[in-house]
């Protein structure tokens, strides 16, 4: 069983709309869904590692979009008063696995109708247009995603699973040459596999899956941000190496993070469902 699984986090979602709504879930390889009205234009994204997927009804029509992950912090068009609904997988999960691998989706998005057939077009864009609630939202993913995607076949005991546990275990602070005395395989394969499993190399997907690790810990104890705890916590050898790394990523260090976050009203924006 995976322990310590990451839930990945873009908290600058939040700050462009009033009503940011999320539900986990930590199955069938899906981390949560989310959903919110944009009220800007741009929105900010930061290294997760993960795929979106997102339905946006704008102007009596809805599209959708699937976006990989940034290798850097970035910006996405939003549309004011469009309203979003999308589905964040975890690490390594590829919904679009016989089209595109997952380096390919690193740094870009495509038009995800355009992958699938006419028949489940029509169904998902409609019956997500007609929805009524962000559960209804949910189970119509849901109803799609089972009939097509078998995540039973990622086997948490095969190679890429131990993989990632090791990863999340050590807060991405595990190095290549560790795996490869655990796993009994070659540095050489194993950094094969992991670029093609995650769709980066095994470097920048330790130092996301850190980060991540450090945005969860800035979230969670927002208001009462210790620099030293949440570095060591999430896998940084020292308080300036943290700094140094999470401006990299976020374009901020920690504090002006948490700042930003809360004179922007993160905490009273942000609904998480159970």
């Amino acid at each position: 069983m995976m322990t310590d699984r990451l839930n990945p986090k873009q908290p600058e979602f939040v700050l462009v709309t009033s009503d940011y709504t999320k539900k986990f879930v930590m199955k069938h390889n899906i981390a949560h869904f989310y959903q919110f009205t944009a009220e800007s234009n741009r929105m900010s994204v930061i290294p997760d590692a993960c795929v979106d997927i997102l339905f946006v009804k704008q102007d009596g029509k809805m599209t959708t979009r699937i976006a990989g992950t940034r290798l850097e912090k970035g910006e996405t068009d939003t549309h004011i008063n469009s309203e979003v609904f999308g589905v964040r997988f975890m690490p390594g999960t590829n919904p679009v696995n016989k089209l595109m691998k997952l380096s390919e989706l690193v740094n870009n998005e495509e038009i995800f109708e355009e992958m699938i057939s006419y028949e489940d077009r029509e169904y998902l864009l409609e019956s997500m247009f007609f929805a009524q609630s962000f559960e209804e939202k949910i189970h119509i993913f849901l109803t799609y995603y089972q009939k097509y995607f078998d995540w039973r076949l990622e086997e948490k005991t095969g190679l890429k699973g131990v993989l990632l546990d090791e990863i999340m275990k050590s807060n991405g602070n595990v190095k290549l040459t560790e795996l490869s005395i655990f796993t009994g395989y070659s540095e050489r394969y194993l950094n094969k596999k992991i670029h093609e499993e995650f769709g980066m190399n095994p470097k920048n997907l330790m130092r996301f899956i850190r980060f991540q690790k450090a945005v969860s810990q800035l979230t969670a104890t927002i208001n009462q941000f210790n620099g030293i705890d949440t570095a060591l916590s999430s896998g940084y050898y020292d308080q300036s190496h943290f700094i140094k790394e999470f401006k990299k990523l976020s374009g901020l260090t920690p504090t002006s993070y948490i700042d930003n976050l809360l004179c922007n009203s993160y905490d009273k924006k942000l609904h998480v469902l159970s």
